[in-house]
């Protein structure tokens, strides 16, 4: 082979393997479908999971248990695919929708495996 050819071949190898990473790396970021981490709180509205994160970490359990009782504010089990809809940026949350219906919940950005990339 000349040196032309061994060029054109090099890079055509190149483009190849460029593309396949970018797209195997890439499939997991636009992904709206997440899989729930053990124990992760999840509230009806931002506010009332900005407080249910505020009892849990002071320890006030009773009134974790209030809201939970109410149900405004569930723990959720692992392994439950959900759909993200909506991200706030202000409350660093994201707006899940769980695989029963129409209800939907916020859960703080983090809290959720992207499908295929655990």
């Amino acid at each position: 082979m000349n040196r032309i050819t061994k060029a054109i071949l090099f890079f055509v190898v190149l483009a190849v393997v460029v593309i396949s990473v970018k797209q195997s790396a890439s499939a997991c970021a636009v992904s709206a479908f997440y899989h729930t981490k053990e124990g992760v709180l999840a509230a009806s509205t931002q506010e009332t999971l900005s407080a249910a994160i505020k009892f849990a970490e002071e320890g006030n359990q009773e009134k974790l248990a209030d809201l939970m009782k109410d149900g405004s504010v569930l723990r959720l089990t692992a392994n439950i695919k959900v759909q993200v809809l909506e991200r706030s940026f202000e409350f660093k949350s994201l707006k899940i929708q769980l695989p029963e219906g129409n209800v939907t919940y916020w859960v703080i950005d983090g809290s959720l495996v992207p499908l295929g990339c655990k």
